[in-house]
Parts: structure tokens; sequence; C-alpha cells
């Protein structure tokens, strides 16, 4: 039986796919591109927005804002069930400009942004999280996942951008071996993502 005809040159193909965004967003892929600011881009974005809104995920967790742009997506699909985004940035310029953005998207009583580092914020933090988004200087993943796992509920979603990168291998290895995980790391083609052909590893809190 011979295999199924696959889509040809299927990354122009899937390109033609992105999801639609508003003007804020648009300017801030612009602004992103312009200034060589990484952001999540619009196909990570809506997986941030659907995997948010199927886990009714009402106290999110951002390790890295940069100009909020992953911010906005996950405190647009929290905020559907009266939920908060507490979001942390290093880079006082940078949460300046998030911090912006999120009045101009009218999400700035959603977000609270808290600037400083996050391996130290997270220390802080006893409250319990429904969802944490990572995506820091990727040598910090493996020191910040004993925080992760000890602030996400039981069943609650870690979810890490760019575990490509050579440094996110410690981490990557951390969850595979861990049995309080249960991890999947996914790499893809991410249309308008820094960059984009990268992984994005999601993992469970057993």
């Amino acid at each position: 039986m011979s295999a199924a005809p696959m889509i040809p040159s299927p990354e122009a193909y899937f390109g033609k796919f992105l999801p639609a965004r508003d003007p804020l967003l648009q300017h801030m892929e612009q602004e992103a591109q312009r200034e060589n600011i990484p952001i999540v881009g619009p196909v990570v974005g809506e997986l941030l927005y659907l995997l948010t809104t199927l886990g009714q995920a009402r106290r999110v967790l951002e390790l890295g804002t940069a100009t909020g742009y992953s911010t906005l997506f996950l405190a647009r699909a929290c905020s559907a069930f009266g939920g908060r985004v507490l979001t942390v940035e290093n880079d006082p310029q940078m949460a300046a400009r998030a911090r912006a953005n999120f009045q101009t998207a009218d999400l700035a009583d959603t977000i609270e942004l808290r600037q400083g580092d996050a391996l130290e914020v997270v220390r802080g933090l006893g409250e319990p999280f429904d969802l944490v988004f990572m995506d820091i200087d990727k040598s910090f993943y493996q020191p910040a996942l004993p925080d992760c796992r000890r602030l996400l509920r039981a069943g609650g979603l870690l979810v890490a951008d760019n575990t490509a990168f050579r440094d996110a291998d410690g981490f990557n290895r951390a969850i595979a071996a861990d049995r309080g995980w249960r991890g999947l790391h996914l790499y893809a083609f991410l249309p308008g993502h820094s960059p984009e052909k990268d992984a994005v590893t999601l993992a469970l809190r057993i």
C-alpha cells in the first residue's frame, strides 16, 4: 500500500495559515523584527491562548515578558475565566514597554508585572498556578524547574519555549527523567517565531 502524498512545500503552505492578529500585536511583531526582540510569534501565541483556554487556567505565571507579546495571548485567554497573569521581566526598559502595551490592550487590570530576576522572584512565590510559561534565558530553565514544579498545582501545565536551544538541554533531560512530569518536546516549523524552526516543550505536573 503506497503512502498518501504529502503537501508539497509544507513550510510555504502552512506559512499561509497564520492566525489573525489585531493591530497592536501586528505592531509588536514589526517592532520585534526591526529591533531584533525575540517574541513567540503568532503560532506559539495562539497555542498559548488555546492551552490556557482548554485548561481554564485562572492563575498564570510567565517568566520572561519582553514587550509583553506572549503575555497578551495568556491574559486574553484567562480573562474569560476571571483569571490573572503574573509576568516577570528583568530588563526595566522592556518592562516599561510591556506595561504600556498592557494599557493599550486594556488588560492592565488582568496582568501584574514584576520587574526583577526570574529565579529570585519564583523563589519568593507561594501561591499555586494553573499554567507556567517559561521564556527566559535558556540556561536558567533547569534551575527554575524545581520552583515551577512547586508552584504548579497537580495537573497544571508547564510550557517552555525555545527548547531546541543548546542551553535548554539540561532542562529537556530533567523533564524526561523526572516522573513528576509527563512531558512532550515538539520540534516544529513556527512561522513568525524567533527562530522559525524550534521546539516547544509541554509538561504536565503529575
